[in-house]
């Protein structure tokens, strides 16, 4: 039995870290790079960028982590959210 560790709205293109996040308990729900909507029932956010003007939308208020994915492999994104949601949440 899998036990999912939260719902991740994951950047497109970042198909190795969804894999990985998958692999780890994760559910994955994907968003466009650009213009996307990202669902209110999210525990976190993983983009390829900063979260300034987050997805070309303006005026953007995440109260979820905001994962800036460059320049980290896809196993310190986990470690990464992990510690984040266990901040946030208590975990």
């Amino acid at each position: 039995m899998i036990v999912h560790e939260g719902r991740i709205a994951v950047e497109q293109g970042l198909k190795t870290v969804s894999q990985r996040l998958s692999q780890s308990g994760f559910e994955i729900t994907a968003i466009p790079a650009t213009g996307a909507h990202i669902p209110a029932d999210v525990d976190a956010v993983v983009i390829t960028g900063g979260d300034e003007n987050l997805m070309g939308q303006q005026d953007t208020r995440l109260t979820v982590p905001v994962i800036d994915a460059r320049g980290l492999d896809p196993d310190e994104v986990v470690a990464e959210l992990r510690q984040r949601l266990e901040i946030i949440g208590g975990r």
